[in-house]
């Protein structure tokens, strides 16, 4: 008997502390988020109701007003989020916080007409269905969803919104350059420019010679050092350096007039070369024999001044994130390959037009018109 009446009190006991437990935690829930709630009790007296019937009329009442005071403090918190959760009774609604009218609203996130619970940079309007059918349901219930990047193939969900590509998809995604609404995902990590002077031989002394030859100089970025030497046949080529030997060609010879001594006029030999390495402008040109001079400009000059600008890119978004082929070099006025850079997923070429006066430089698509500047990333996240 003593041993059941002992059994009795620890029962009991047990019973009274659960109790007061329980009744703890519901007045601490009740009181961490004082956000008023819409009745949902079933009346016992109406038989001819069942719970679902009730649930119905509440979900068509709640939509037909949307507003739910918010009594919460500023910077409280539905379920963990700012201000943002499914409702207790059923997943479909959710309730969000409208900073400009100090209430919260409720929303269906299954309806395409409900209000928009997040907004492009641009003020366009992201239906709720949007996150939900395209796989990322948890991003609606962020502040920051739409700058998040679920599938992390370095496009915001904004951005895919904007694209109307997947953002669950690390397959799926923007164009690298000139997508809708999408920064580009290429950034000029590194820009350099090497200098040299082609020169050659004085050939004035008799321009009636047709000579069939010249002696090529090539000259440091200093413009006096001479770095490299050759003797070439007109059709042959010779380059910079003793390891670039392909890149020029020498044409032949032609005569020009340039100015003399007594403001006369003087006929001489140049040599005409082609830089089969670049599209720009200066595909061809002619050299004036002798040493230059800093004082002879323009068509008087003696000497070409050859100027190789090289771009290192690298790209942040799109199937060459995170791999080797994220770094791309350019050469300016020289087209090249940009891994992944079309928009389904294949490599886009882009030609290397200018550099930019706000030091990056601009490139432009094939296929396009109109160039897009590369920005220059700053210093320390270059070096990363």
């Amino acid at each position: 008997m003593a041993d059941q009446s002992n059994l009795g009190n620890k029962i009991l006991g047990t019973g009274i502390v659960l109790g007061l437990l329980a009744g703890g935690i519901g007045i601490y829930l009740s009181g961490a988020n004082e956000v008023t709630r819409p009745d949902t009790k079933v009346e016992s007296g109406e038989a001819d109701k069942t719970l679902s019937d009730a649930a119905k009329k509440m979900k068509a009442d709640m939509q037909a007003d949307r507003k739910v005071a918010d009594t919460a403090p500023d910077g409280a918190t539905i379920n963990g989020q700012p201000r943002l959760a499914p409702l207790f009774f059923t997943t479909e609604l959710w309730q969000f916080a409208a900073d400009d009218k100090k209430m919260n609203l409720v929303v269906d996130i299954y309806d395409k007409d409900s209000k928009s619970i997040h907004r492009t940079k641009d003020g366009k309007d992201v239906p709720n269905p949007w996150f939900v059918t395209s796989g990322i349901a948890d991003a609606l219930g962020r502040a920051d969803g739409l700058d998040m990047d679920n599938d992390k193939d370095g496009f915001t969900n904004g951005e895919e919104f904007m694209a109307q590509t997947k953002p669950a998809d690390p397959a799926s995604y923007p164009a690298v350059l000139g997508a809708p609404g999408c920064a580009p995902k290429l950034e000029l990590a590194k820009l350099a420019t090497a200098r040299a002077t082609i020169t050659t031989d004085n050939l004035n002394s008799d321009p009636a010679l047709k000579p069939t030859e010249a002696n090529i100089r090539i000259l440091g970025p200093d413009g006096k050092t001479v770095v490299h030497k050759a003797t070439v046949k007109i059709g042959e080529s010779f380059g910079l350096s003793p390891k670039d030997g392909k890149r020029f060609k020498l044409l032949g010879y032609e005569k020009k007039t340039f100015s003399g001594f007594a403001d006369d006029k003087v006929e001489e030999n140049v040599i005409s070369v082609q830089d089969t390495e670049t599209a720009g402008p200066e595909k061809q040109f002619t050299v004036r024999a002798g040493t230059p001079n800093p004082k002879l400009t323009g068509d008087d000059a003696k000497g070409h001044l050859v100027s190789d600008t090289t771009a290192t890119l690298r790209v942040t978004g799109g199937s060459a994130l995170g791999t080797p082929k994220a770094t791309v070099k350019a050469e300016l006025n020289a087209e090249f390959t940009i891994p992944g850079g079309a928009g389904d997923g294949k490599d886009l070429k882009a030609t290397f037009v200018s550099t930019d006066p706000t030091g990056g430089i601009n490139v432009t698509p094939a296929g396009a018109q109109t160039p897009i500047c590369i920005p220059k990333v700053k210093a320390k996240h270059a070096e990363e």
